[in-house]
């Protein structure tokens, strides 16, 4: 099943892009909902093949499953990054994200996730909505304060 959230940034896609691979973003806009244990020790910047292996903390403190995060790829030119992911009762959990310019001062932020999770694969795919439209949220107030 298939979730496709999206919204506008306050920014500049060429600021938005760089910014989206770094590590301490990809930290800032899941804060509160979801936190990752040995973040810390994740490069600084996303790079294509990286794979991390975390526990997920649910809300920043309850601990969860273990979670895998693929990168498997990294397209400059077309500010997409697509990984690949699973744990626990997800089995798969494939984002695709993207950037694309709509003004000079702003631009459109799409996460696009594949989701298999059985039989709960509904559940999982309404946790998805509310969670990338908070990610998005949180965006908003990152994109404002640069």
């Amino acid at each position: 099943m298939i979730a496709k959230i999206h919204t506008t940034l306050p920014q500049a896609a060429d600021k938005v892009w760089p910014t989206l691979l770094q590590r301490d973003a990809f930290l800032y806009i899941t804060r509160g909902m979801l936190a990752f244990r040995g973040a810390e020790q994740w490069p600084e910047i996303f790079h294509e093949g990286q794979e991390v292996e975390t526990r997920l903390l649910l809300f920043n403190f309850i601990p969860a499953w273990k979670h895998t995060l693929r990168i498997i790829r990294i397209d400059d030119d077309k500010t997409e990054l697509a990984s690949e992911e699973a744990g626990g009762l997800i089995k798969r959990w494939n984002h695709l994200k993207w950037v694309e310019k709509e003004s000079e001062q702003s631009c459109i932020y799409t996460d696009e996730i594949d989701i298999n999770a059985g039989l709960l694969t509904f559940f999982v795919w309404l946790y998805a909505h509310i969670f990338y439209r908070y990610r998005q949220r949180r965006m908003c107030q990152l994109f404002k304060s640069i």
